[in-house]
């Protein structure tokens, strides 16, 4: 296969202050023939007007815009998704910066390791106070009970979506945990690029961690153990003890929500 098309989606709600960086870091990839689609859940920021900004500019870009606001990413991903044209589809997220040779690394890869399914690569953290590099490994990860790649640094093959299935959205704000151990458990291969090729905006106001901290650790406390108990031969007492670190955490946050309430109560 000689210089296949890339798809690289982009999922985007109210990531104004980002978004330019994202999208510079796109259009000026090394590897020229990829297409961006970007998907907005119908942003009440100035998204969409940056958004149309570079595809005035940018023929490959291109754009799909909700018309209602669309609650759970698994959605909006998967209308990403189903506009590619490439035979390869990667992941950016809009508060993140792939770095000029991303997509031209990856996709080599991929052609020359016909054994992988899907490649990520190590990343950059930062954000106002931070820059530093983080190496890990699929091992390391899936020992840990992680994803076995970071999401916004993914490149994999179309047709595994034919054979494995999209994002769900009923995981809600762990669908990418669950989408990635459905297919890991599966059999997909995956590998890590030990270069940083992503920057990864670490920890920000905007991050779903943060907004849906509560919904986001029921689910993957449900997830860490129907994966858990699914690959029980393979997976180590690392990946339980992280599980039950998360039913501790969701614990924790239910305790202090309650108590919050009760606090408001007596103090009326």
């Amino acid at each position: 296969m000689k210089n296949p098309r890339v798809s690289v989606v982009v999922n985007n709600y109210n990531n104004e202050q980002y978004l330019r960086d994202c999208l510079e870091g796109l259009v000026n990839q090394t590897y020229d023939n990829i297409e961006i689609v970007i998907v907005d859940a119908l942003s009440t920021d100035n998204s969409r007007k940056i958004i149309d900004e570079y595809a005035t500019k940018h023929k490959n870009i291109k754009t799909i815009y909700t018309e209602t606001y669309i609650k759970y990413p698994a959605i909006s991903y998967n209308l990403g998704f189903l506009n590619c044209t490439g035979d390869f589809i990667a992941i950016n997220d809009p508060d993140d910066i792939s770095l000029k040779t991303r997509i031209e690394k990856q996709l080599e890869y991929l052609l020359d390791n016909l054994n992988i399914d899907v490649v990520g690569s190590n990343v950059i953290e930062f954000n106002e106070n931070l820059e530093r590099v983080i190496y890990t490994t699929v091992k390391e990860n899936v020992r840990n009970a992680y994803p076995p790649a970071r999401n916004p640094t993914l490149m994999f093959r179309k047709s595994l979506m034919a054979y494995h299935g999209f994002w769900r959205w009923q995981s809600e704000y762990a669908a990418d945990f669950e989408w990635l151990y459905r297919w890991y458990s599966s059999g997909v291969t995956f590998y890590i690029i030990q270069e940083p090729l992503v920057k990864y905006r670490y920890s920000h106001g905007g991050n779903l961690s943060n907004n849906f901290a509560t919904s986001q650790t029921y689910k993957l406390a449900i997830f860490r153990t129907k994966f858990g108990l699914k690959m029980i031969r393979t997976f180590s007492v690392f990946w339980w003890i992280k599980t039950l670190d998360t039913y501790y955490y969701l614990f924790s946050i239910t305790v202090k929500k309650i108590f919050k309430k009760v606090k408001y109560l007596f103090a009326r």
